[in-house]
């Protein structure tokens, strides 16, 4: 039973009976009501297990608190005669989750009755001493005028009161005062929830939010959806949707689709409710797995449950989104009085623009001119005045999607559409995004359906695979635009001198096109794009071009991780697997996009400097022809002379600098920039008499980050003493290089930004930093301990297998690469590995890709010898996975 609810008790659970007859049973225990709380809660979550709606179960669970509220309430007699309870936010409308706050008003006509509050207040206490979250306040009629005139979300807890039990002049008192007739009229309640909307979407798109999505805030979440009740309440009057077909806002079957939709992000929280033992409205990795299963995704190999659910919720989500933008475009021309009626400005005779927003002509439009689905989007961009596609109009679309068929694909005219909507770079992302969430995009190209919506499992892709290659073109798109020209220069400056622009954004929408579909995903997506490409009449050079990169798109990214970039082997062997400088741009230009539009948090400025090293360092070979590369000698003696012109007349005329030069071999010298040997050479020779270690940090420009440069008696357990010592500094080790001079001194440099992927610039922290390292180097190489230290909460769900692999290089050095489940202390704790094996780290690239760390150590004996021996290297790698 309910009392004053404007929700009748759900149908089909008996149960609450079952309760009520628990009470009546019961009068004299005295935990007769958390008792009975609790029988209720079990016996729903037993309907909800059962197949029960989430809608009938949230409302099932709200009548139970009803009935011990309005029981208790009653029980105070003549205490509360006079006062008025009603049930506010989430409780008013019914909707109460496993551990949903239950937010309740108290109307009371007059304050200052003493006796009345100490009743209360003692009441109150009762129901959280019943574990119910309780949000209350008391206020008289007059309270509730005040407040919610002043304040959006009071006036909106109050539109949604229910009576519960009480004297019912009060309330409609209350909801006279409160209504549009004395305050927040439709039109000006309609900007508060527009502007409030907006804030929370921009606050709720983050990165965390996107792995772990808020299923109540984020875009397309249920409080989007109650964005709509409420809107529709303030302009229409009733609590219930039936005025958005009645009005036209929705189709009926927009409506069951948004309901459907609802349901889904409703069962959802009622899980992570019930799992979680708590309020909680993220949809966490702690309980995605559990999720999915209760979901019937059973399939856990390489999570794919996981990634079924994440897929059918972000697909959900994006639904949401589109009808939330329907209904509230819809409600805002009728508030503004344009709906009916304005000034049309006629584009063609399919299209026109009517106060910014773009509008077909007729209904029939796309039925008797079918191309028109892609011509919207090309006429869209062309016309700078439309600011969005009028909704009427994107429902048209989404009836017609079925227009687009094999006859429809190809159409020549239809073919030359979408790539003119490439070829014309105006709103080209707008174009894009909005081709994707209509659906068109799917449609046209059906292999990009599997994309829709797909998350992968793991902390580095936080986006969708649709939206981040939304995202690759439009960072492709920005370089190439004057205003950010000074965020990638050397990007822009290519970017700009493109001979088709176009190819780099049709290769951007391809490259990742067969995620999740099986098997090589850059092969299957270049045999994708060689196929659009030759049904859209691109010559046999441009197909050549868009399908090699897609084939290719990762080798940039992965030599300039995993291997050592300033070995001239290395360059000359990447220009070889480039081949022309056209394929180097438009990879270049891609690799940096991609990168960026994966995970934003872990781009920083060491990797761009990477990326442009790489480039620069392949296009002077292409250059100069990869039959006549310059020789080992040739690089030494080119370095060497730019260095002299960088150095202060009083060193480059110093006797003391052939003999560091020499000492220092030639490894050294084609393992920095010219800049870098100036810079090391400068504080040598100032330091000459200093016998012991040397430390100073600088940021270094080139590389994007703060150069550690140490100098100190050469010992093997240098790089695992300073690895702990920068991991025990909270810094983000990035690359590491050791060269040992033929005095016996280690030159060491470390390449580190904070953790925060910020560089090091406050005077203090640089002091810090060389003072903490000096300590070290001076006092007996005992590694000093990290201490305990426990992998986030987020680690913990990624079990990464931990995988060696060694290669031999030509320069002597073995390269050895480390594959694990990243966590805090994991370089320290591979030095430490390393040291006690004897092995000499000569450099080491330290990648971290979300979860699991990607490193590559080159190494060699104690002795100074190739690590070649493979009963040593088996050793090796056990006692890595062990530690690991």
């Amino acid at each position: 039973m309910t009392v004053g609810s404007s929700e009748p008790v759900p149908a089909g659970f008996p149960q609450l009976d079952q309760v009520q007859a628990f009470i009546t049973q019961n009068p004299q225990s005295a935990t007769v009501w958390l008792d009975a709380l609790n029988l209720g809660r079990d016996l729903i979550h037993q309907q909800f297990v059962a197949g029960a709606s989430a809608a009938s179960v949230l409302h099932a669970r709200t009548a139970v608190v009803d009935l011990v509220l309005i029981e208790l309430w009653k029980r105070e007699g003549t205490a509360f005669e006079g006062l008025t309870l009603i049930a506010v936010g989430g409780y008013g409308r019914g909707e109460l989750h496993p551990a949903s706050d239950i937010d309740i008003a108290i109307l009371v006509p007059r304050h200052g009755d003493e006796k009345t509050e100490a009743v209360l207040s003692t009441w109150i206490t009762r129901l959280w001493d019943l574990q119910l979250d309780i949000g209350h306040s008391v206020r008289t009629v007059s309270d509730c005028e005040r407040e919610a005139g002043n304040d959006i979300t009071v006036i909106t807890n109050l539109m949604e009161a229910r009576l519960l039990v009480g004297e019912a002049n009060l309330y409609r008192l209350m909801q006279e005062v409160t209504s549009t007739a004395h305050m927040w009229t439709s039109a000006e309640f309609y900007r508060a929830k527009m502007e409030e909307q907006d804030q929370r979407h921009e606050k709720f798109q983050t990165n965390a939010y996107r792995l772990e999505p808020n299923i109540k805030e984020s875009q397309g979440g249920l409080r989007d959806y109650q964005t709509i009740a409420w809107v529709c309440q303030r302009q229409f009057g009733t609590r219930g949707l039936e005025p958005l077909v009645s009005h036209g806002l929705l189709e009926p079957d927009e409506l069951e689709s948004l309901q459907a939709g609802m349901e889904l992000l409703w069962r959802i929280r009622y899980l992570l409710h019930h799992l979680a033992g708590r309020h909680e409205d993220r949809l966490l990795f702690d309980h995605q797995r559990d999720i999915a299963h209760a979901f019937g995704f059973t399939d856990d190999t390489q999570n794919r449950s996981i990634e079924a659910l994440m897929q059918r919720f972000y697909r959900t989500v994006m639904r949401l989104q589109r009808l939330n933008e329907f209904v509230l475009q819809g409600v805002g021309g009728i508030i503004s009085g344009i709906t009916a009626g304005s000034d049309i400005i006629p584009i063609n005779s399919r299209f026109q623009l009517r106060n910014g927003y773009l509008e077909v002509t007729h209904d029939d439009v796309f039925v008797h001119y079918p191309p028109a689905l892609l011509e919207l989007f090309l006429v869209f961009g062309n016309t700078p005045e439309a600011n969005n596609v009028r909704s009427h109009t994107v429902r048209l679309i989404r009836a017609n999607l079925r227009l687009i068929n094999e006859r429809f694909r190809s159409d020549p005219a239809v073919r030359a559409l979408f790539m003119q909507i490439f070829s014309n770079p105006n709103k080209l992302t707008r174009k894009i995004r909005m081709m994707n969430r209509y659906g068109v995009m799917a449609a046209y190209i059906p292999a990009f359906d599997a994309i829709v919506g797909r998350m992968q499992y793991d902390l580095f892709h936080i986006y969708t695979v649709d939206e981040h290659t939304v995202l690759v073109i439009r960072n492709l798109r920005r370089l190439a635009v004057p205003k950010y020209f000074k965020e990638f220069p050397q990007c822009s400056k290519i970017a700009t001198n493109l001979r088709r622009p176009d190819l780099l954004y049709l290769i951007a929408l391809f490259h990742d096109i067969a995620k999740g579909r099986g098997g090589d995903h850059c092969e299957l997506g270049a045999e994708d794009i060689y196929k659009f490409s030759i049904e859209h009449g691109l010559s046999a050079e441009d197909t050549e071009l868009c399908t090699w990169v897609v084939r290719h798109h990762l080798i940039m990214s992965m030599t300039a991780q995993r291997k050592d970039i300033d070995d001239p082997a290395v360059q000359l062997d990447f220009a070889r697997e480039v081949e022309t400088i056209e394929h180097l741009d438009y990879l270049y230009l891609l690799t940096v996009a991609d990168i960026r539009a994966t995970n934003p948090e872990l781009w920083n400025s060491f990797k761009e400097s990477l990326l442009r090293s790489l480039y620069r360092h392949a296009l002077l070979i292409l250059q100069r022809g990869l039959d006549n590369p310059l020789n080992h000698d040739d690089v030494i003696a080119r370095r060497q002379a730019h260095t002299l012109t960088l150095l202060d007349k009083k060193f480059n005329n110093d006797p003391r600098l052939r003999g560091l030069w020499n000492s220092l071999g030639t490894d050294y010298f084609q393992q920095y920039q010219a800049a870098e040997i100036a810079r090391h050479t400068e504080i040598l020779l100032l330091n000459n008499a200093n016998p012991g270690p040397l430390v100073n940090l600088a940021h270094s420009p080139s590389r994007g980050s703060a150069e550690i440069l140490i100098y100190s008696p050469d010992d093997i357990a240098l790089f695992a003493l300073i690895a702990t010592v920068l991991e025990s500094l909270q810094l983000d080790v990035l690359s590491a290089t050791i060269n040992t001079s033929a005095a016996g001194h280690a030159l060491d440099t470390f390449h580190v930004l904070e953790a925060d992927g910020n560089l090091i610039e406050e005077p203090h922290r640089i002091n810090d930093i060389e003072s903490r390292l000096l300590q070290e180097l001076n006092e007996p190489r005992d590694i000093p301990s990290l201490g305990e230290q426990r992998p986030s909460r987020r680690l913990r769900h990624f079990d990464v297998t931990t995988q060696v692999h060694f290669e031999e290089l030509d320069s002597g050095l073995t390269a050895v690469r480390i594959t694990a489940a990243d966590r805090p202390g994991i370089l320290s704790s591979i030095g430490r590995v390393l040291l006690k094996a004897n092995i000499a780290v000569h450099a080491a690239n330290i990648t971290t890709l979300g979860e699991r760390i990607d490193n590559v150590f080159f190494v060699r004996t104690g002795a100074g010898e190739p690590f070649s021996d493979a009963s040593q290297r088996s050793d090796l790698a056990e006692q890595l996975k062990e530690r690991l």
